[in-house]
């Protein structure tokens, strides 16, 4: 069954660095890639029956295409107004009467509130659809809230690591935040809305589960967070966080947290890039934790692929096309590659590597020595994506699955 691939270029980021990314553009005459193009013109999909739908129109300064008429509206007040007016539903819905008529969409773009578009169009089709989101962070709790939060951080420095990210991350309005439906409330929002259950919803990864110690501070910014997040999961949202996944290992936290939800029911998989940020790609929106190495999110998306009824829907949401694809510090971003390969995963159970790599990667399956496996660069390489580990002086494959060479 073939793909329904379209691009949505929407990007409401109200934080300075994002907007300044877009003035720069403009004032040199640049422009970042198309993400949607560069996901389709990858080496790691060439083949799959993917049909390109075209890119739902998105107003110009809401795109990562500004034009320059639009330089009076690139500040952070217009678009902190847009979110809070609920500007992102008007996208959302778009998005819905795009994909309603398509078979099996991927949705390739910017932020993830376009999720919910997708799934609202998918509800009117099947009975039994599973959402699986793969997130660093947790896109379910209201706008004041998070914003409460972030104030309680911003007067007291705590180790913002049991949070999930830093205050700096954020912007914070010191008069408050409307409850809006946006990127990162838009589970929430579903749920509330009747959309989906929130037992037919699954989480994985999440960095900013509130820990022990945050549920015993006493401040009702904080309180509040802990109840809304707990009280999702206590309505039946599946929450699979880090702790979870560092403690079981990748392999054991899919097969019992994934593949027993998902092996009888449609399943839609939304994949919002900062699953990897850092670790394994850095063009995604929010690179302020460290995510999952590649070979870690191929090994979960494997085991889903494996024991799923029928994958209804995929979407890659977040991208960051100023650093997906790009040099940093000399090294070549694989944001736009794992994307590809994430699509064929899902499609058939494979993955695309140079073929330098995979030829080590077979090498240490045959039980070759550090001296028959030649370059160290590539085993160097291997080690930070996740595909080998170093025990001593012997080398072990972490992944098993079928590669394809490129």
């Amino acid at each position: 069954m073939s793909w329904s691939a379209f691009g949505v270029l929407f990007d409401p980021d109200e934080g300075a660095d994002s907007i300044q990314k877009k003035i720069n553009d403009l004032i040199k005459g640049t422009r970042p890639v198309n993400p949607y193009r560069a996901v389709l013109g990858s080496e790691e999909v060439k083949g799959l029956n993917i049909k390109d739908c075209g890119e739902v129109p998105i107003e110009s300064w809401l795109s990562i295409y500004p034009v320059e008429d639009d330089l009076v509206l690139l500040n952070t007040t217009n678009y902190g107004t847009f979110l809070d007016s609920d500007g992102c539903r008007e996208y959302k819905d778009r998005v819905r009467d795009y994909a309603k008529d398509l078979e099996r969409t991927l949705m390739i773009g910017g932020d993830h509130s376009l999720t919910g578009g997708v799934i609202e169009s998918l509800m009117e089709k099947y009975e039994d659809i599973y959402l699986i989101v793969f997130d660093s962070h947790f896109d379910g709790i209201p706008s004041p809230i998070r914003n409460g939060l972030i104030g309680y951080m911003m007067e007291t420095r705590p180790d913002y690591e049991r949070f999930g990210y830093k205050p700096s991350d954020y912007v914070f309005s010191s008069t408050g935040r409307k409850n809006s439906y946006n990127g990162g409330s838009f589970i929430y929002h579903l749920i509330n809305e009747g959309i989906i259950d929130a037992e037919n919803i699954l989480v994985f990864g999440p960095l900013d589960y509130p820990t022990e110690k945050m549920e015993r501070i006493q401040d009702i910014r904080v309180r509040e967070f802990v109840q809304v997040y707990k009280g999702l999961e206590k309505e039946g949202v599946k929450i699979v966080h880090r702790g979870i996944i560092d403690s079981f290992g990748i392999d054991e936290a899919t097969n019992v947290f994934i593949s027993q939800k998902s092996m009888s029911r449609s399943v839609y998989v939304s994949v919002d890039l900062d699953i990897g940020s850092r670790s394994a790609l850095m063009g995604a929106k929010f690179t302020d934790i460290e995510g999952l190495k590649e070979a870690d999110i191929y090994k979960a998306l494997w085991t889903l692929q494996r024991n799923t009824k029928k994958i209804i829907g995929l979407d890659l949401m977040e991208i960051d096309p100023w650093r997906a694809g790009a040099l940093i510090d000399g090294i070549k971003d694989r944001t736009y590659n794992i994307c590809g390969n994430v699509i064929r995963m899902l499609t058939e159970g494979k993955i695309c590597l140079d073929r330098k790599y995979k030829e080590v990667i077979e090498k240490i399956s045959r039980k070759s020595t550090l001296k028959e496996l030649g370059e160290k660069k590539v085993l160097n390489d291997l080690v930070k994506m996740g595909f080998v580990t170093f025990s001593g002086k012997y080398v072990s494959a972490l992944y098993n699955g079928e590669i394809l060479p490129l």
